[in-house]
């Protein structure tokens, strides 16, 4: 609220606009946010349990919307699992069945974090309105509106950088989808004049200070908040050559899972990109939530906050897998612990890096879903089979 502060007394340049916490770190979209919610919360920000209701509605809106994108899969999965069985109806009947309730215990692990309702409802913090609008990008994408996707998933950007660790599946995406280049570069023009429109009233004046501070990449964080690598050394937490080995694995993780991407795009429908008219939202979403995840792995520090980065996002890797279910259920469950640890000891770091890298492998050794929708076939096959029932 300082920060909004100072940005309504008229203060354009970023270096100058301060909170509690230090100089603003966060695009413009950030101060527009938490403008209105100072309204909201009584006009000057004062209003402290208001605030919390209004976070409170975006805590359901967000488990609404992350509830949707998994219902969504599980239907193309219930779907695919009758039509692509050779077995008898029982057997499909009951594979059927098994997915279900499988896919229902994930949904349910989403709304049991303690470290989430904590983060969204008494912290407050940017990062659950960026989620929000994140997921929701992400459900467009998955029902093939690349374009209104681009758009929301540029306005999650404006209010938290960390939204950015989605931009490179959400790339690849963009290549496969669109029938040619030109609408790869459309979609990703709307992303970039979202961002000059809504950092304007800074660009225009202080265009520098904005872009310095706003998308801040060299930013040297405090070893005491780390809860990904408390087991190392604060001076190696904080050295030159730990960021280049970071940066180095992630871009290459990165590299390893396109070609596997695009491998199997090219195997199952003959061409890496352009690949028209409709991915399947299975295949989108999990290339989204797969980039975001190995960015996490890789990750500089992780905060306690970062935690909404990509737990709603773990259920839904780990069901991808082939992973027995209650690895997959101590596997998250592990992760919530090293969150619920405060302050982080070497411990908590180490369980939580080491399920981290756990779920990577099993990410790694799963197969791509299917990359484009095929439920015309199924209905051919569904037509054919109702009409040999009824023969017979």
């Amino acid at each position: 609220m300082e920060e909004v502060e100072d940005y309504l007394s008229g203060e354009r340049n970023y270096v100058n606009i301060h909170g509690g916490t230090g100089p603003l770190v966060y695009p413009a979209g950030f101060l527009y946010v938490y403008q209105l919610l100072r309204y909201l919360a009584g006009g000057d920000g004062s209003d402290v349990r208001r605030a919390q209701f209004v976070f409170a509605v975006l805590y359901v809106m967000n488990a609404a919307v992350v509830l949707t994108l998994y219902t969504l899969v599980l239907r193309l999965k219930r779907r695919s699992r009758s039509f692509g069985e050779t077995k008898g109806e029982v057997e499909i009947a009951a594979a059927a069945a098994h997915t279900s309730w499988s896919w229902r215990v994930a949904m349910g692990l989403c709304c049991l974090s303690k470290r989430i309702h904590s983060i969204f409802v008494l912290r407050l913090f940017n990062d659950a309105p960026a989620m929000l609008l994140l997921y929701l990008s992400t459900l467009l994408f998955a029902r093939s509106m690349w374009r209104t996707g681009c758009f929301v998933f540029s306005l999650g950007v404006s209010i938290k950088m960390n939204v950015l660790l989605f931009a490179p599946g959400l790339l690849i995406l963009l290549l496969q989808s669109q029938p040619n280049l030109l609408g790869t570069v459309i979609c990703l023009s709307i992303c970039a004049s979202v961002q000059l429109i809504l950092g304007a009233p800074f660009l225009m004046t202080y265009p520098v200070s904005y872009l310095r501070k706003a998308f801040e990449l060299d930013r040297v964080f405090f070893y005491k908040w780390t809860v990904n690598w408390k087991f190392l050394p604060e001076d190696v937490f904080v050295s030159t050559p730990l960021s280049i080995l970071l940066l180095l694995l992630h871009l290459g993780c990165l590299g390893c899972f396109a070609i596997k991407w695009l491998s199997a795009a090219k195997s199952q429908t003959g061409r890496y990109i352009n690949i028209y008219p409709h991915l399947s939202p299975e295949y989108a979403t999990q290339t989204m939530f797969v980039s975001n995840f190995i960015g996490i792995c890789f990750s500089r520090t992780l905060h306690y906050q970062f935690y909404c980065w990509y737990f709603h996002t773990l259920p839904f890797l780990m069901w991808m897998t082939d992973a027995p279910l209650m690895m997959r259920i101590v596997l998250v469950g592990m992760v919530e612990y090293a969150f619920n640890v405060f302050p982080a000891t070497a411990f908590s770091s180490y369980v939580l890096q080491s399920a981290h890298f756990v779920v990577l492998a099993w990410l790694w050794m799963a197969r791509v879903p299917s990359v484009v929708e095929v439920h015309d076939v199924h209905d051919d096959v569904g037509a054919s089979r109702s009409k040999k029932n009824k023969k017979s």
